[in-house]
């Protein structure tokens, strides 16, 4: 049933939020494609605005909703303002997407086993069977990057062009 209804909510561009059991935050937004495997999913702010693509494993959905006053509220605003990007994948299964994703994209923000208040927003710099090696970079108080090793395994989500990323990501490009 599951299946079915995230792609009702595709075709209709409905606004639905989601609650997942391995977050304490729901995420509200549009599906944007789904399969068996993840769903790839626009978040949107409680302004309507566009806040990134997020990849996750369709199993992580414990419940899905919709229809309500503050669905319609932030509807409303994301048509006014809000831009809708694309970003497509040729991968079914969800460990090809997030290599998939790096090479399209050069950073991404990566949620892992730890939950959803760990993450780290990464470049790719080399990948076996298991695990992957990335390049984080660092918040804004430090801007300071670390390698890091981590189970492919454990990666719960990731999220491509989030404006938090993208600031963090520039202001690294950038010689303080």
């Amino acid at each position: 049933m599951l299946l079915n209804e995230l792609r009702k909510f595709k075709l209709k561009k409905e606004l639905i939020t989601l609650r997942r059991d391995c977050g304490d935050d729901d995420i509200t937004g549009e599906v944007i494609d789904v399969n068996e495997n993840y769903v790839v999913f626009i978040l949107w702010t409680d302004d309507g605005l566009y806040d990134g693509t997020t990849v996750f494993e369709i199993d992580q959905i414990n419940e899905v909703l919709w229809g309500n006053r503050e669905h319609e509220s932030i509807k409303l605003l994301v048509e006014k303002f809000g831009k809708r990007p694309v970003f497509e994948f040729e991968s079914i299964e969800f460990e090809k997407v997030v290599l998939e994703a790096f090479s399209k994209y050069k950073h991404l923000s990566i949620y892992h086993e730890h939950g959803e208040d760990s993450f780290d927003i990464c470049s790719l710099d080399e990948v076996d069977e298991y695990w992957l090696k990335i390049l984080t970079y660092g918040p804004m108080k430090t801007l300071s990057r670390l390698g890091k090793i981590i189970k492919s395994e454990n990666i719960l989500r990731f999220t491509i062009d989030s404006p938090y990323q993208n600031n963090i990501v520039s202001l690294h490009s950038h010689e303080l």
